[in-house]
């Protein structure tokens, strides 16, 4: 659970980074330390890795759809991998590879 300290300083790196301004210039604004800012930032952004590394990845089409019967998986590194049938075993394996 946050604490007030924590949900108050997140509050201020949601509105840092909506504003488009310069962390140096939001600070000063702010009466904050640059480094104590910096912290927050680094900390918030831990915790948002955290919450959404759960170990899927949302999926969103990318062009037109595979024939039926077929998967396309697309990595990260953009080698794009076509598979007939729909063994979900393998297509398992392949997306542990990454």
């Amino acid at each position: 659970m946050a604490t007030t300290k924590e949900q108050r300083m997140f509050a201020l790196v949601d509105q840092w980074r909506a504003s488009g301004e310069l962390q140096a210039n939001f600070c000063h604004r702010h009466q904050i330390t640059t480094s104590t800012f910096s912290y927050w930032v680094t900390r918030k952004n831990k915790a948002e890795q955290q919450t959404n590394n759960s170990g899927f990845v949302q999926v969103e089409p990318a062009g037109p759809a595979p024939k039926a019967g077929q998967v396309e998986l697309t990595y990260p590194n953009g080698v794009r991998l076509r598979v007939d049938g729909a063994d979900v075993a393998f297509i398992s394996k392949l997306i542990r590879v990454w």
